[in-house]
């Protein structure tokens, strides 16, 4: 991939989503919402096209079986319409990628620059050639469905480049016989144009736009199919690469096991619930990663790792742990002809508690999202890391804090922050007060005008989902340089402090109870759980 990154989302009449929602994505984007609210909704869309993308049968436009299940298109639209034709949901995404300028001319076989970007406005392509090697890009992907009698039909596809002067879009319209007719359209020319000479086919929701050979060199539509490739063929594949590794862990999560069978093929996944977390700790623990360490703090002093670390997989897990407040080390004991265990200190993986078995898939996500696992290069600075990264690592958290202690739900927030430094791009769905509030404080201690401040600013999204009468919608509240929150979640941080408030003030009407037994607060010696210190 070409630096590719995905920059946005854009769903309406999808599930509890009305009217058209755009979400813009962050390195970490943070969902935050009462239970049922719609959070679940915006990961699902990236998870249908994904699922879509790994069926074997081109021609499915969308498959509705997988992690995203329906038993039709009309149970994943909003209000459940009735009919035997009904308007399904719009999906639509946007991507940063770059093109590689001389390879398309080249697929294009080598032609005349002028006479192309007179016929599609890619002035830049004039005025720039020979020179020109790369090229940035944005790109829109909108696609609308329906169903008619029972089946789900993918009607039009609209591809756009968003940041081009000239606003070149080609826009696909399935005919009454199946086919697709292409149409461009441009600024240099009035409306939508026909493309009759152009064909399409389609891998799933993927266009490939071929030409006719009766097309002419002066022939416009022979320049727009040179403007789909110069535009559009390298990003959408691109596409294709950030939805299938896209990493995703939901919030139900695989109990341990006394017991694992080795997997007789390493997994490339860890399983939507963890599933194989285990198995692929186990059979990729030689697998070389990089990470920027967890954020630190020490006093109201955030310390932000300079260097990216390589390691294996089994240390790095066990690094990271340690860093979020975890003492006890994970091993790994093989059993002969039989298997394998996983034990914290010397307590099986199952009998430490759900915190730690559920934490677990949670680092090995980050981990092995990096785009340079299994290239060897050395702990370097994060800016050696960036330049020799072509690509970023996609992944999608549901309540990465299940069952975790406050405490480490709270270091949770600085292995997410260095997760989105070191080029992971996170969409977070939580509940966590705790982690929510430490993005805060990260803010609120970083000194005015620092780096930390900037990045945070810059990079940390927090979107606000409600629900009012079965329609969700999306507000976004930013981090202020104080630590506070531009627009506040209902019911969500002013729970903790309402209750304090309460038990405050009901304690003011009681009366102090001091007996034998019981001696005064005042005298009780102050005890410290074993092994914990004071969070700053």
């Amino acid at each position: 991939m070409a630096n590719a990154r995905l920059t946005a989302i854009e769903i309406e009449r999808f599930k509890s989503y009305r009217k058209r929602t755009r979400i813009e994505l962050a390195p970490l984007t943070v969902l935050l919402g009462r239970n049922n609210s719609g959070k679940s909704t915006l990961i699902q869309a990236l998870l249908l096209l994904k699922q879509t993308l790994a069926l074997p049968r081109p021609e499915v436009p969308l498959h509705l079986e997988g992690t995203v299940d329906a038993v039709s298109l009309r149970e994943l639209t909003f209000g459940w319409p009735d009919g035997s034709q009904v308007e399904g949901p719009s999906l639509s995404l946007e991507w940063s990628s770059t093109v590689d300028v001389r390879d398309a001319l080249q697929q294009a076989h080598w032609p005349d620059t002028s006479e192309l970007a007179r016929n599609t406005g890619l002035e830049w392509l004039y005025n720039e050639y020979p020179d020109l090697s790369h090229h940035p890009v944005q790109t829109r992907l909108e696609l609308r469905y329906i169903e008619s009698n029972g089946k789900t039909i993918l009607t039009h596809i609209r591809l756009s480049s968003i940041q081009e002067p000239s606003h070149p879009s080609f826009e696909l319209k399935r005919q009454e016989d199946g086919q697709y007719l292409c149409f461009w359209e441009s600024e240099v020319w009035n409306g939508l144009q026909r493309a009759d000479k152009l064909s399409v086919e389609l891998e799933h929701f993927i266009p490939y736009l071929f030409r006719t050979r009766t097309l002419g060199p002066r022939d416009s539509q022979r320049s727009w199919s040179n403007a789909f490739l110069l535009l559009f063929a390298q990003p959408l594949d691109d596409l294709k690469s950030i939805l299938t590794g896209l990493s995703y862990l939901g919030s139900a999560r695989t109990l341990p096991h006394t017991l694992y069978r080795p997997a007789t093929v390493p997994p490339e996944e860890i399983g939507v619930s963890g599933e194989y977390a285990a198995q692929m700790l186990h059979a990729r623990r030689s697998d070389t990663v990089h990470y920027l360490p967890p954020l630190d703090l020490q006093g109201d002093q955030v310390m932000i790792p300079d260097m990216v670390v390589e390691g294996n997989l089994f240390d790095s897990v066990n690094k990271v742990m340690h860093h979020l407040g975890v003492d006890a080390s994970l091993s790994i004991i093989d059993v002969k002809d039989i298997g394998f265990r996983l034990l914290f200190g010397r307590a099986g993986l199952q009998h430490v508690g759900r915190g730690l078995s559920f934490l677990l898939p949670v680092i090995q996500l980050g981990l092995l999202s990096d785009p340079l696992r299994f290239k060897p290069m050395g702990t370097v600075s994060l800016e050696q890391y960036e330049s020799q990264c072509s690509s970023y690592g996609h992944c999608a958290l549901e309540e990465p804090e299940s069952h975790l202690h406050p405490k480490v739900q709270t270091r949770l927030a600085h292995w997410l922050v260095t997760l989105a430094m070191a080029r992971r791009q996170l969409l977070v769905e939580t509940h966590s007060d705790h982690l929510v509030r430490r993005l805060r404080g990260l803010m609120a201690r970083a000194s005015a005008g620092s780096e930390l401040e900037n990045w945070l600013s810059k990079n940390v999204r927090i979107l606000l989902i409600e629900q009012t009468k079965g329609e969700s919608t999306v507000k976004v509240a930013h981090l202020t340089k104080q630590g506070g929150m531009e627009e506040w979640p209902s019911d969500f941080m002013d729970e903790a402090t309402g209750e304090e408030r309460a038990i405050y003030h009901a304690a003011l009407d009681k009366p102090e109870e001091v007996t034998e037994e019981t001696p005064p607060e005042d005298a009780l010696p102050i005890e410290h759980d074993v092994g914990e210190e004071p969070e700053p």
